[in-house]
């Protein structure tokens, strides 16, 4: 390990205090850690790890900014403000990242035999046993997951939750929509900045369930087929895909998966809405796209947390756990209509056996179910959303026949809402 040391500056008790998990330990055993544990400082571009570093090492960061550097070209960036530099960086062993400094920064770095000592000293601390962390042990990807549970739920409790924001062209068209003289082509106006979106709305128009006499070829003539309320829902269903992406190599494909289940779930819902008497497709597709967006948002997160990324078995529990309570807050947060958000929170209720009826949340629990039974994930119990639906007969093997007639139907859907 690289480091410049200009004189033995010891940390003090609050700094030590709020790192985890030595903010477990009593005042005795943190002066005995902040004497053998000194301030260390590096300039920029100085390696303070080295990938696939073995040595038995606690490192912390205390100032500055540093860049995880991962084997497959993967960066991450920590600043010692993020709620990631609580924790020990790179912790598991050997190391999957080298960590470069950005900035000048302090840092220090607590070799792990010191631990176990003060563990061994004080068999009545039990909060020591997380220091586990740093082997390659079962332990380590649920300390990561309990850390970002915690940071996590503080935002939430904090009102600081990062949540997605809606995408631009998906506001303005909402704000054209509401508008005291909104028509036809005051809309078409704003959704032309978007020709993909225009394009995709045109399709629509022109469809079976949409479609005229004679085909439209204008996009104000498609947004006065559809009504300005389902030119809306559309605009909208069209923009999420952004939301789906990332610029990290790690998180592209675990963003890439969320996006199909979304849009598998969507077509699934507008499916079998169209054959509900009581609820609208645009709508049930809309409530298919957004079920899992609040796994987006626990997916943010992750750029405190990259070492979560590589534990693939907890990262999946845990995203969808939170996912399904953080879900309804981001649509609340983005005005969605209320039997939207109820339709997303009743799937988070189902999965914990505590849903109640909701037209479009008991459609989006089928929905969800028949995605994950094609997937042999179904489970064997179904939901008691099929009893529910407004679908006389409804049962796991009829709406699996249901959907094996619409392959085309549900072919076409997927195609229109893009890989």
């Amino acid at each position: 390990m690289l480091q410049t040391v200009e004189h033995v500056e010891h940390p003090t008790l609050e700094e030590l205090r709020r790192l985890h998990p030595l903010d477990r330990l009593d005042e005795e055993r943190l002066r005995a850690l902040a004497q053998i544990a000194p301030r260390q400082h590096a300039g920029p571009g100085t390696t303070l790890l080295a990938l696939g570093a073995s040595e038995r090492t606690l490192l912390y960061l205390l100032r500055g900014e540093v860049e995880l550097r991962a084997e497959d070209g993967a960066v991450q960036r920590i600043r010692h403000d993020q709620p990631s530099a609580r924790s020990p960086i790179a912790r598991l062993r050997p190391s999957h990242y080298q960590v470069v400094a950005r900035t000048p920064v302090t840092y220090l770095v607590i070799p792990e035999s010191a631990l176990d000592e003060s563990a061994s000293e004080a068999p009545s601390t039990a909060g020591l046993e997380v220091y586990e962390v740093v082997e390659e042990s079962a332990d380590s990807p649920d300390e990561l997951a309990d850390q970002l549970i915690y940071q996590l739920y503080e935002d939430l409790n904090g009102n600081q939750l990062l949540l997605p924001s809606l995408p631009d062209v998906a506001i303005r068209v909402g704000q054209a929509v509401n508008h005291d003289l909104a028509d036809a082509k005051r809309v078409a106006r704003v959704i032309e900045n978007d020709p993909v979106i225009a394009a995709k709305l045109i399709r629509v128009a022109n469809s079976a369930r949409y479609g005229g006499a004679a085909p439209l070829a204008t996009l104000p003539e498609a947004i006065a087929r559809l009504g300005l309320a389902t030119t809306h829902r559309l605009v909208i269903t069209f923009a999420l895909r952004e939301l789906f992406r990332s610029n990290s190599p790690r998180l592209k494909e675990l963003m890439k998966l969320l996006w199909n289940e979304a849009r598998q779930v969507a077509a699934i819902s507008h499916v079998l809405a169209r054959r509900c008497d009581s609820l609208d497709p645009d709508t049930a597709l809309l409530a298919g796209l957004v079920h899992n967006i609040g796994e987006v948002a626990v997916l943010g997160y992750l750029r405190d947390f990259p070492e979560l990324a590589a534990e693939p078995d907890t990262l999946r529990a845990v995203v969808t756990h939170l996912g399904r309570q953080i879900g309804p807050r981001i649509l609340e947060k983005w005005d969605f209509p209320t039997m939207l958000v109820k339709a997303v929170r009743a799937l988070g209720e189902a999965e914990a056996d505590e849903a109640e009826g909701c037209d479009y949340g008991d459609l989006l629990v089928v929905a969800h179910h028949q995605y994950l039974a094609a997937r042999g994930e179904g489970g064997d119990q179904a939901p008691a959303a099929y009893q529910r639906l407004a679908m006389p007969g409804a049962s796991p093997e009829t709406i699996r026949e249901v959907l094996e007639a619409a392959q085309q139907e549900l072919q076409e859907t997927l195609a229109l809402l893009g890989d």
